[in-house]
């Protein structure tokens, strides 16, 4: 006799998972500025997300999402970040959790052991 078992079958995407730590280019103030009254902050932001290899020559694209059925050959994500080389402090790769999918499973077993 033949069923269905569910098996689990765990995912892990195959880009690093990392964050960057980055200087942003930002719009200080809006309108008419007085020179001698303005303070400039250096502004710095921290983007975490899967590293798209190669996705842009000069810039670190992250991404914030995947399907995981598409794994290990990515056809679509979410959100892609593209941030200047330039303007990265610095980044260090993250561990990773793999995801759990149900996946079915034809079982061939004898009637005795249902």
């Amino acid at each position: 006799m033949t069923h269905m078992k569910s098996t689990m079958k765990p995912i892990r995407c195959n880009w690093d998972l990392v964050s960057v730590h980055w200087r942003d280019a930002y719009d200080a103030e809006n309108g008419w500025t007085v020179i001698k009254d303005y303070k400039p902050t250096d502004t710095t932001v921290v983007t975490v997300g899967w590293l798209w290899p190669n996705c842009l020559e000069g810039y670190v694209t992250l991404v914030t999402s995947y399907f995981p059925d598409e794994v290990p050959n990515l056809k679509t994500v979410g959100m892609p970040t593209h941030i200047p080389i330039q303007m990265v402090i610095s980044q260090k790769v993250l561990k990773q959790a793999s995801i759990v999918l149900p996946q079915e499973e034809l079982i061939s077993q004898k009637p005795h052991e249902l």
